[in-house]
């Protein structure tokens, strides 16, 4: 199946344990019910390629809703054959706060911002990029919001605040936007901080660290074919499943 891909959409890679022409068709059928227009399907590489504008976590459901195992392997520009830099940030806060946020350029002057977080008070809340990666004292030892460039009015918006985000009544946050301000390579390495929100504006701080975590180099489209993880010996389908680890 092909078709054009949207302004703005991301290329989405995902490792699904599929095994027969059936397994696809339900695959298909899932992710057009979502909206998910382009769809390449190779159940002989148990992979699945989309171009959507759809949030991650979103697809990765859709998936997992044929009775499916799926894991992400993959986040990328649709644009364009040369790779474009993709990162992850993995964010933890307590009480029970937790999520993950990918960051993907997709083009030399739009990232997009796409994540999922859980946890969080029914209501609106603060994304900011913090200038240190440094996770030693908790979210408190991140530095402030990052703004690398200097003379800029004082008006403008700082380089790292992202915006708001809006949870749910269940604590989910669920979000996916493009962001004309921000370069992946230059926010890896630094942090990620979900914060208390405040009316919209420029200030320094955007009020109380509610969880935080560091943003990292994570695999573009087609980087990533491993299937047996080198650490463990555990494949990516028993992984998926695996049962959390206690502290």
């Amino acid at each position: 199946m092909t078709s054009s891909a949207g302004e703005g959409t991301s290329k989405l890679e995902f490792d699904v344990n599929m095994t027969c022409s059936s397994c696809a068709s339900k695959v298909q059928q899932s992710l057009h019910a979502i909206g998910v227009k382009q769809i390449s399907i190779d159940v002989q590489k148990q992979s699945v390629v989309v171009d959507t504008d759809i949030p991650f976590s979103r697809v990765l459901g859709a998936i997992q809703a044929t009775g499916k195992k799926a894991v992400l392997k993959g986040y990328g520009s649709s644009e364009g054959t040369s790779p474009k830099p993709s990162a992850v940030a993995e964010v933890f806060g307590t009480p029970g706060i937790m999520g993950v946020v990918r960051f993907s350029q997709i083009s030399d002057r739009e990232c997009v911002i796409d994540g999922t977080i859980d946890g969080l008070s029914n209501g609106v809340h603060q994304l900011e990029i913090h200038e240190l990666g440094d996770l030693s004292n908790g979210c408190e030892s991140t530095g402030d919001i990052y703004e690398p460039r200097t003379g800029i009015p004082a008006a403008s918006r700082q380089y790292g605040c992202l915006g708001e985000v809006e949870s749910d009544s269940s604590g989910r946050s669920t979000f996916r936007k493009v962001d004309e301000v921000i370069n992946v390579a230059d926010i890896i390495g630094r942090s990620l901080l979900v914060s208390s929100s405040k009316s919209p504006g420029t200030g320094k701080e955007c009020t109380s660290r509610l969880a935080c975590g560091i943003i990292a180099r994570a695999s573009g489209i087609s980087q990533n074919p491993k299937r047996i993880c080198a650490c463990d010996g555990v494949s990516i389908w028993d992984e998926a499943n695996a049962p959390a680890k206690s502290a």
